[in-house]
């Protein structure tokens, strides 16, 4: 017997929760430069330093959130369905590999790849939803996707080759997600799961390093390593937050925050080139982003107002 799909619970806007998705979507959209600032240590090593410090910060914020006991109970009755735990050891090595693909990009001076990706999934997860799940979209969902589509095309006539990292980091993303919506943790829950998962692999990956790979590294290094799992709780529990106190479209617009500061960044503070090609390829992606945003508005306001005339009341 099938069980009827749970309803979202009705989110009331506040002012904090708009403060927190934005505080979110800026540090994301920061995060560049502080990768950018580690870029003599290798990218594998920064991402075990990532995972580690960032599990360790999770449990800690659990901890003082007085979290942690239903945390290892969700863990425990998800460790009851086999097939749960390996969806979120997926989940976990995809995160992984996202991240690492993302220091990658930023370490050879490939910021704005990072950034067309970053814009490219909202589209993306939207083709993902109507060939995995089946779902529908309207007419101006499809010209969204092909724009996006033409976008690429232009960024690869502009960038001399296809953005391969950047697309594959996408993906792991966008898989990410979709997996997110079979896993029965909330945001704190799963990224404490996740880095825990894969804190094993960092581990070995570390002390297989001379020196746990920071050998001959200065004291600035060596505290930006160790942050690192601050710089990468913080967005996401603010986020969290945020989600809980704002409506879903706020969500939605406040998110594009992220990659137009990835693209400032990468320009204005990494210093990385841009061509006359590559800035069409990004205003057709905006253009697509646009389409998207008017699609997600026009089925809102359908949906309230189909919602208004079935709680209206009959005629007299």
């Amino acid at each position: 017997m099938m069980t009827a799909m749970p309803t979202a619970t009705p989110v009331t806007q506040t002012p904090r929760g708009l403060i927190a998705i934005t505080v979110s979507s800026v540090a994301w959209g920061l995060f560049p430069v502080y990768w950018d600032a580690l870029s003599t240590v290798p990218p594998n090593t920064v991402l075990s330093y990532r995972i580690i410090t960032t599990m360790v910060t999770m449990v800690l914020v659990l901890a003082l959130l007085r979290r942690h006991r239903s945390f290892l109970a969700a863990v425990a009755k998800l460790w009851k369905t086999k097939t749960l735990v390996l969806l979120a050891v997926i989940a976990a090595l995809l995160i992984s590999a996202n991240w690492l693909l993302y220091i990658i990009l930023v370490s050879v001076g490939k910021t704005l790849e990072a950034s067309a990706s970053y814009f490219l999934m909202p589209v993306m997860n939207m083709l993902i939803a109507i060939i995995v799940l089946r779902e529908r979209t309207n007419v101006f969902g499809w010209i969204s996707i092909a724009l996006a589509g033409v976008g690429v095309c232009v960024f690869i006539v502009g960038s001399g080759g296809v953005p391969w990292l950047g697309l594959i980091m996408a993906l792991t993303f966008c898989g990410y997600g979709l997996l997110k919506r079979f896993i029965p943790l909330d945001s704190l829950q799963s990224i404490t799961f996740e880095t825990a998962a894969v804190t094993p692999l960092a581990l070995l990956w570390l002390v297989w390093q001379p020196h746990f790979g920071i050998d001959h590294q200065s004291t600035g290094i060596l505290v930006l390593l160790m942050g690192a799992g601050i710089v990468t709780a913080i967005p996401l529990i603010t986020f969290a937050y945020g989600v809980q106190h704002s409506q879903y479209l706020t969500v939605g617009f406040v998110q594009y925050i992220n990659p137009t500061l990835q693209f400032l960044s990468a320009i204005l503070f990494l210093h990385e080139a841009i061509n006359h090609t590559m800035l069409l390829a990004f205003c057709i992606i905006w253009l697509s982003l646009a389409v998207y945003s008017f699609a997600l508005i026009a089925r809102h306001r359908h949906a309230s107002r189909r919602k208004l005339a079935s709680s209206a009341p009959g005629d007299v």
